[in-house]
């Protein structure tokens, strides 16, 4: 019994943040019942500039797999009333709403929290904003690659000081979004079987981007200055160095009284002599310096050499991955973290399993049962059959254009 299992979830969302968090309650155990528009989710055509590939003439999208695996489907016109009252029905049955619509549009459709919390008192309501429900932003469109990564100072932060902002990692953002929203329903599951009552949870990109920054920014007036550089970081043992075939190793020594094995590793006997570096008083008044005299010591060896000597020394330190090193990463597969696909093309696609773990009862593997995300509205006969609804009427609700059923 998976821990979740009873737990049924009203999912209203697009694209990335939402839907994750939407997955992972259905790894859980939760029915996750994934409500899409006719027109489909907006996040359907933009994962294929992402490279995802599609079949568009099935409606099947590989992209949209990785933040609905394990949901139901169920396709609704909400500009129609009878669909309306098909959600509203659905809500009754239902512990959470999960939605990233923005305030103003829920409140117009009468989905507002407000609204939801008078007819379904127990109801959680759980939201994804953009930068918050306050201030000039609050009804700004939100997406990571402005709310968190730009305004939130992530892409200024991780840059190099002098180049140009990051690339944003589409999603990036979006996932950590999606795990503050999974721990705020959580306690208001926990709550709602105390109580019985309901709950506003609410999690902004915005908000989600600065506290994972917190730590450096709070010190900004104390001189901690970002973004920062490689060579004048807040330590000259945790930064990175390129090594002889152009790659970058960091080094993340925070313990400098592990100075005498670095040496060693490094065969760098100067680290242990030279005033200006065998002191961590010393080190920080001489930071750029001491990189300036490490910078030839990692360039004269090879990665391999040095991963052996760091590891034997044991040094805190690691490889500078690529994408295409981490889905081929031997710890990751140990750790089943990651899954694969094999698609008609011959060529796999990588899953990233959801990154909470159970020991007594396991989350739902994601490629278990039909291992896909829903057709858009693969499931209605079976969701609507739960809420009293007969196949007849079902059929007239699909002509009349209330939903759409798509089998896959």
């Amino acid at each position: 019994m998976a821990q979740l299992e009873g737990v049924r979830v009203v999912d209203l969302t697009t694209f990335i943040a939402a839907p994750s968090a939407g997955r992972i309650l259905a790894g859980m155990g939760a029915e996750v019942i994934k409500i899409e528009p006719p027109r489909g989710d907006g996040f359907k055509p933009f994962s294929v500039s992402c490279n995802y590939p599609a079949y568009e003439e099935e409606g099947y999208y590989t992209g949209y797999d990785v933040m609905n695996f394990l949901k139901k489907g169920l396709c609704l016109n909400l500009k129609n009333p009878e669909a309306m009252e098909i959600l509203k029905k659905l809500l009754a049955t239902a512990d959470i709403f999960l939605t990233n619509n923005r305030v103003q549009a829920l409140k117009k459709m009468g989905l507002d929290y407000e609204t939801l919390h008078k007819e379904f008192p127990r109801l959680i309501h759980a939201s994804i904003l953009g930068y918050g429900e306050k201030g000039p932003l609050k009804d700004k469109p939100g997406f990571d690659y402005t709310a968190f990564f730009s305004r939130g100072g992530v892409a200024s932060s991780v840059m190099e000081k002098g180049t140009s902002p990051a690339v944003p990692v589409s999603g990036f953002g979006d996932n950590y979004a999606g795990l503050a929203l999974t721990a705020g329903i959580l306690a208001a599951l926990y709550n709602q079987s105390r109580t019985g009552e309901g709950e506003r949870v609410t999690v902004s990109l915005y908000d989600t981007a600065i506290y994972g920054i917190s730590w450096m920014m709070g010190a900004v007036e104390y001189g901690n200055e970002l973004p920062a550089s490689r060579k004048h970081t807040n330590s000259a043992v945790a930064t990175t160095y390129r090594t002889k075939e152009g790659r970058f190793l960091q080094l993340a020594m925070l313990d400098y009284t592990q100075l005498p094995r670095l040496a060693k590793a490094l065969d760098a006997d100067f680290l242990l002599t030279d005033e200006r570096f065998n002191t961590y008083e010393a080190m920080l008044r001489n930071i750029e310096v001491m990189v300036a005299e490490l910078e030839p010591v990692f360039a004269a060896r090879g990665l391999e050499e040095w991963n052996e000597r760091l590891t034997e020394a044991d040094i805190p330190f690691e490889i500078v991955q690529t994408a295409e090193e981490v889905v081929r990463d031997e710890q990751a597969w140990a750790n089943d973290y990651i899954f694969k696909k094999q698609q008609r093309d011959g060529k796999n696609l990588y899953y990233v399993r959801t990154p909470i773990f159970f020991t007594e009862r396991p989350s739902i593997p994601e490629e278990s049962g039909r291992g896909r995300a829903p057709m858009k509205g693969e499931d209605t006969r079976e969701i609507l059959r739960s809420l009293g609804y007969a196949d007849w009427k079902i059929d007239a609700l699909k002509a009349s254009g209330a939903l759409v059923e798509e089998v896959g």
